[in-house]
């Protein structure tokens, strides 16, 4: 399953920029994992089509980017990271929610079926 998300200009960029900042600390598997979204991302037009764990680099990249501009100094910048960081995250959590088949199939257990 992938979730398209839309993205303008500047949130590509931004993207990109916290992405390639964030995979230098990076190394092995984790990194050839991650060039995978990275990718996507770089080559993406208007939108892009991820699956959850793309969309955790991407929130773990903003986020790291944010915490770099924070601890330069750059409030504002650090603010705009993080909350992109945090709007990849809803969108992450929404499709989880959605498509996740533990919790999609999930019934309560009736009183009868309830151990002690």
């Amino acid at each position: 399953m992938k979730q398209t998300i839309k993205l303008t200009n500047l949130q590509k960029d931004m993207s990109v920029i916290a992405m390639r900042n964030y995979r230098k600390t990076l190394n092995g598997l984790g990194q050839k994992l991650f060039d995978i979204a990275f990718k996507k991302v770089q080559q993406m037009n208007e939108e892009v089509k991820l699956d959850g764990m793309e969309m955790i680099y991407i929130t773990q990249s903003l986020r790291f980017q944010g915490k770099e501009y924070a601890q330069s100094g750059n409030q504002e910048m650090a603010v705009l990271y993080r909350e992109f960081g945090n709007r990849i995250e809803l969108i992450r959590f929404e499709f989880q929610r959605r498509n996740n088949p533990l919790l999609k199939n999930k019934k309560a257990a009736s009183a009868g079926t309830l151990t002690a």
